[in-house]
């Protein structure tokens, strides 16, 4: 073969593979790369929460937790808390996502949660369970809040709420717009001699 022709050849597949190239190159939209929301993020989480004497305010289970550096929350699901806020009150929550602020100690639970009241004093007072909807509140002021309809439980005892506020340090709660289903014993006619 002439050495001209294989030029002319090899000028030709450059200038194909050339084109083939500026016409499969082009990258539809551009890609835009930009700063991640999240500075680390975990699995498996387990958490123990101190006061200032040292003492354990509350330890802390989550499948996950992410950090938004810009909101400075974490954000975790999956999550099961152990709260004792006093040495009479000790609280389990139970949540599918929430979000809490370590500096403020704004929390908020949402995708459903659960809030199981023990008395550490008398073991003969029935524990209060309150299911709901969404529960805001704050870890340092240990107040808890929901707007939404909740649900409580304690003993045989049952009852739904529009609203609930509550002091996990005294064990108060305030309920609004309570609805309670009453069915009353069956009548039963006895002579009294």
């Amino acid at each position: 073969m002439n050495t001209k022709v294989l030029i002319v050849l090899a000028l030709i597949i450059a200038g194909i593979a050339g084109w083939f190239f500026q016409q499969q190159g082009k990258i539809e939209p551009p890609i835009n790369i930009e700063a991640s929301e999240v500075d680390y993020e975990a699995t498996d989480i387990k958490a123990v929460q101190t006061n200032e004497q040292g003492e354990t305010e509350y330890e802390l289970n989550a499948e996950s937790l992410t950090h938004n550096p810009q909101t400075n929350e974490d954000v975790m699901s999956g999550i099961t808390m152990n709260w004792q806020p006093s040495d009479e009150q000790r609280y389990i929550i139970q949540s599918g996502t929430a979000t809490i602020n370590q500096a403020s100690g704004d929390l908020h639970l949402y995708g459903g949660f659960s809030l199981l009241s023990e008395d550490k004093v008398s073991s003969d007072i029935e524990p209060i369970k309150v299911t709901g909807a969404a529960l805001k509140g704050n870890t340092k002021s240990r107040q808890v809040y929901s707007d939404e309809p909740v649900k409580v439980e304690q003993g045989l005892n049952r009852f739904e709420a529009a609203s609930m506020k509550a002091n996990l340090e005294t064990g108060e709660y305030e309920f609004g717009q309570v609805a309670v289903s009453f069915t009353p014993a069956e009548r039963q006619d006895k002579a009294l001699f």
